[in-house]
This record gives C-alpha cells, sequence and structure tokens, in this order.
C-alpha cells in the first residue's frame, strides 16, 4: 500500500458514505436528495478537451498537414467521449440514484490522488447542511477512521474560520510522493533509469551485509544519479552548450558542485552551498566517490549516515529535475 486514497479509493463509498446512509436511516434524520447534493458540491463537472492549434491551412481554408489532421482526430474523438461523459453527468444531476451511482463510478476510476481528497473535502457542507453536527460529525469520524484503517498519510481537520473540512498530507506522505515522483521521473530517460535501479539495489543490498562498505556504496550511486540529473536540467545544458561556441570554448559545468553553481535553482546562496557541502563530504571522505582524504574522516560510516544523507539528497531532488512536479507532489 502506498499510504494514499488511490489503490483503495473503491472503498469509498462502502466504508464511508454508505455507513452514513444507514445512520441516517437509523436516527430516523431527514434528509432530501443527499446524494445529488454531495454530486453537485463535491464531483467536477466534465471538461471539455483543449481545442488543439493548426499550424497551416491550404487555400481552399482546409487543413492539410498530417499533424494538423491527425491533432483534430485526436481531438474529435476527445470531444465525443467529453459528450458522452456530460450527458451521463447530467443525467445524474437530476436523480437521487443515478448520482449515487455516478458518485461510486467517480471514486472506482478517480483521475488522481487530488480529485480524491478534494472530493472528500467538498463533500463536508452538504452532511452539514443536511443537518448540522450529528452528520457532518459522523462524515468527519467515517473519513478520519477510513484513513487510519488503511494507514494513509494524512491528517483531516475539521472546518474552522469559515473553511470546509481539510485533508493534508503528512510528513512521511510527503516524503514517499517524493520519492516515488523522482522514480517517476527517471524513468523517462534510460540512463537516469538505470542509475536509479543502481541506487535501489545497493539499498536491497544491505539487507544481508549492513558493513560500511555498503553504506559508500549506496550513497555514491544516489549522487551518481542526481548529478547526472542535474546535467540534464536546462539550465545546465544552455550553459554548457554556451560555454561549447565560444571561441575559445569555455569550461563547461561537468561536476555537481560546479552545476550548483550554475543551476540557478536555489532560493538562497547557503541552501546552494548545503547541496555543494555533502557533495564536498562525497567526494573528500574515503571511498564514496573517490579515494578522498584519510586524514578527514572522523569515524567509519554507518547506517545513521545512510539515512541522513538519502533524506537529504532526496529532499534536493526537486530543486535538481524540472519534471518534478512539486504541486503535485504536495496535492496529490
Amino acid at each position: 500500500m502506498r499510504g494514499e486514497f488511490l489503490g483503495v479509493q473503491s472503498l469509498l463509498m462502502a466504508e464511508v458514505f454508505e455507513p452514513l446512509f444507514e445512520f441516517i436511516e437509523e436516527n430516523e434524520i431527514e434528509v432530501e436528495d443527499l446524494w445529488l447534493d454531495i454530486l453537485q458540491s463535491a464531483l467536477p463537472r466534465p471538461m471539455p478537451p483543449v481545442a488543439p492549434t493548426y499550424q497551416s491551412y491550404n487555400d481552399d481554408g482546409e487543413l492539410h498537414l498530417p499533424e494538423d489532421l491527425e491533432a483534430r482526430s485526436t481531438y474529435e474523438a476527445a470531444l465525443e467521449r467529453h459528450q458522452a461523459k456530460l450527458e451521463t453527468y447530467m443525467d445524474a444531476s437530476t436523480d437521487d440514484g443515478l448520482a449515487r451511482d455516478y458518485i461510486r463510478n467517480f471514486f472506482d476510476g478517480a483521475p488522481s490522488e487530488h480529485a480524491i481528497v478534494e472530493a472528500l473535502e467538498k463533500a463536508f457542507p452538504p452532511f452539514d447542511d443536511a443537518s448540522g453536527d450529528q452528520l457532518s460529525n459522523a462524515y468527519f469520524v467515517a473519513v478520519q477512521s477510513f484513513i487510519e484503517k488503511f494507514s494513509l498519510r494524512y491528517d483531516v481537520r475539521r472546518p474552522s474560520f469559515n473553511r470546509r473540512m481539510a485533508i493534508y498530507p503528512t510528513l512521511p506522505g510527503l516524503f514517499t510522493k517524493m520519492l516515488r515522483d523522482l522514480r517517476i521521473s527517471s524513468a523517462q530517460d534510460a540512463a537516469l533509469a538505470a542509475l536509479m535501479a543502481a541506487f535501489e539495489e545497493t539499498i536491497r543490498d544491505l539487507h544481508d551485509e549492513r558493513l560500511p562498505r555498503r553504506v559508500k556504496q549506496c550513497i555514491a550511486a544516489q549522487f551518481n544519479l542526481l548529478e547526472a540529473m542535474l546535467s540534464q536540467h536546462p539550465n545546465i545544458l544552455a550553459y554548457n552548450a554556451d560555454m561549447e561556441n565560444r571561441i575559445p570554448q569555455g569550461r563547461r559545468a561537468n561536476t555537481f558542485g560546479a552545476m550548483c553553481d550554475k543551476a540557478g535553482v536555489w532560493p538562497h546562496n547557503k541552501v546552494r552551498e548545503a547541496a555543494k557541502a555533502i557533495y564536498g563530504f562525497a567526494s573528500d571522505y574515503p571511498g564514496i566517490r573517490h579515494g578522498g582524504n584519510p586524514a578527514s574522516q572522523l569515524r567509519e560510516v554507518d547506517l545513521r549516515d545512510l539515512l541522513s544523507i538519502s533524506v537529504i539528497l532526496t529532499g534536493l531532488s526537486p530543486y535538481l529535475s524540472p519534471s518534478m512536479d512539486p504541486e503535485k507532489i504536495y496535492l496529490g
């Protein structure tokens, strides 16, 4: 389990919503069209696809380029699918039973983690409007119990200062999402994917032998990954291209430290210097990236160093990879 709603979203109806309607019946709470209210308040209306921009028309005002014709065909197919979804949504918006089925299908096929979280947050007001604290408290407890039952990495907060119920990611949840996004980002490039696989292999190798040699291999493998990732950053590619085109050629940024100086991604010089300082440790400590300087070694590395440095380096990854989306990591 990933600690997210995705993966257990098909259980939301049975674990959260349907017990609430049983609670309504048992306590003889009078509600009317509550499924409709939830649908209209919490679920998004299907959005039409974005129309493409075509490159060229012939003298008769018709598309003629193969890529334009393909774009139009793709758009028309997407528009047809949208129309079908919109009709289903409109039908559900007029019948409480159809609304319930629509909500079930929405959660079963939710497009993203954020869509689920947002729908659960927005579903609070309909329960509150229907029967005040009695029903809204029951809904809050149901969502909270679901999160606890499935060990989801979220906290749920009651409404305050005219704000709706809120579901916040926890720090463990953010780190898990960031690590997964790092894996997804690396998978987009064969070389990065190989380095990511090598890093994960060194982590697995520690299971049988938690020796200093294996800890050094883990740290080195993660640095290899992040250094390769930073080398593909658009700012670094542009800088190195500019250096190559100069006469005489300028000095390219090839090391992690040099690329940190040219990346232009840091909020403050001290953050940049912290990244370079960790790199300096890996370069200076004997047996990690190079022979190093034995006189600089204060003690042998152990699992403390693996855990701490791996967390620090993972935390730097959103700076180093433009393909990682911080907002998506936070919101899901």
